[in-house]
């Protein structure tokens, strides 16, 4: 006859707690927040497969970059729990741009405003709905509290927080994630040149998409040709000046003259590959502008 030994059960606390403990450290979930909080990011948890705080929490008002207390998170509300960071005072913006239906494609928005940006150096996270974010630096001296946050339909730059991979969302029934692209978002590039002008267009009141003003109006865009760039504002200026030039059927020879000129008389001028690569980046925004008919 063969004995069966049985074993005992473990009620020892301290045990229990070692093995939920090893199945936190295997979660990808705190693998992956203990690297964003690495990176210098406050992370917060929410409820799996959704974008909502658990209850009885505050979501991402209980952020922390303290790995000891996030893991306290985790193992109160459960090691797949989603993530996400904040991304105030970071100096990072996130270019959401949503695919979710034919009446609101961000890419397709901005085809139409001429706009064929190139993604691939970019860091980048591929949503559950086949959208995308992408992270960027804000450029020194650029106000972004004084933006456009949705400047197209499908288009709208995230300034506070974010939800980030590995989380996933339940979808149609099923839990798809997020997938993170390209480097880590400390690696991030700066916001590129058509993607700040497109966002200093600021929308006149009671309608989103038409009516928008530019960050400068005609009389300051002419007060910079006489006064020059002004410290903190040029890489803006700049933007704005040679797309305006541009825009108003200056010869481009002429305008990129003027732009320089400009640059010049400023009390700190910008380097001239700097305003070079802001011209150029103009001048093929507008080339692509009138091929689009707008």
């Amino acid at each position: 006859m063969i004995e069966v030994t049985k074993k005992a059960l473990n009620t020892s606390l301290t045990a229990n707690v070692q093995g939920t403990n090893k199945n936190i450290i295997n979660s990808n979930y705190i693998i992956k927040s203990h690297e964003l909080i690495q990176q210098g990011f406050a992370v917060y948890l929410l409820s799996q497969g959704t974008n909502t705080p658990y209850k009885g929490s505050r979501g991402h008002l209980d952020a922390t970059n303290d790995v000891h207390e996030l893991t306290d998170m985790f193992l109160k509300y459960g090691a797949n729990s989603n993530i996400g960071i904040i991304l105030k005072d970071t100096g990072l913006v996130v270019l959401d741009v949503d695919r979710h239906t034919p009446n609101k494609n961000g890419l397709t928005s901005l085809k139409k405003a001429g706009i064929t940006p190139n993604f691939d150096n970019e860091v980048m996270e591929k949503t559950p709905r086949n959208g995308f974010h992408v992270f960027y630096y804000i450029p020194k001296g650029f106000d972004i509290d004084k933006i456009n946050h949705n400047p197209l339909p499908g288009v709208e730059i995230i300034t506070d927080k974010i939800t980030v991979a590995p989380s996933i969302k339940l979808v149609d029934g099923g839990g798809i994630g997020y997938q993170h692209f390209g480097k880590k978002f400390i690696n991030a590039n700066l916001m590129p040149d058509w993607l700040i002008e497109l966002v200093s267009n600021v929308a006149t009141s009671g309608n989103t998409q038409n009516g928008r003003i530019p960050k400068y109006s005609v009389k300051e865009r002419w007060q910079m040709v006489l006064d020059g760039f002004t410290e903190g504002e040029r890489n803006n200026m700049c933007v704005s000046l040679s797309g305006y030039l541009l825009r108003i059927n200056v010869d481009p020879n002429i305008a990129y003259a003027i732009v320089k000129k400009v640059n010049e008389s400023s009390d700190v001028p910008l380097a001239d590959k700097e305003v070079e690569t802001i011209y150029r980046s103009a001048y093929q925004r507008e080339k692509q502008r009138r091929l689009g008919g707008r």
